[in-house]
């Protein structure tokens, strides 16, 4: 039975950007653009089921960047620092 995702599979290298991008939300969404949103002529894209891994990880990445702990969303103009 095979245990590795089609992104392990057959980009390991985009899982390796993921892994080392995954500690800051803001780069890896722009890690995730950079893959994602390619202007290079002659590209074909990525297998059905790599585009849903890729879409998968990029909702996973957006909901810790906007909810808390408890699941309320953070909605960006709710954000303040130090009581300002």
């Amino acid at each position: 039975m095979e245990t590795m995702s089609m992104l392990e599979q057959h980009f390991p290298h985009i899982v390796q950007g993921l892994q080392t991008s995954w500690i800051d939300p803001v780069a890896t969404d722009h890690f995730l653009q950079s893959i994602l949103v390619d202007d290079r002529d002659g590209r074909a894209g990525f297998p059905a089921a790599v585009f849903d891994e890729l879409m998968f990880i990029s909702d996973l990445n957006w909901k810790r960047r906007h909810f808390n702990e408890q699941g309320v969303e953070f909605p960006p103009d709710d954000f303040s620092f130090g009581g300002l």
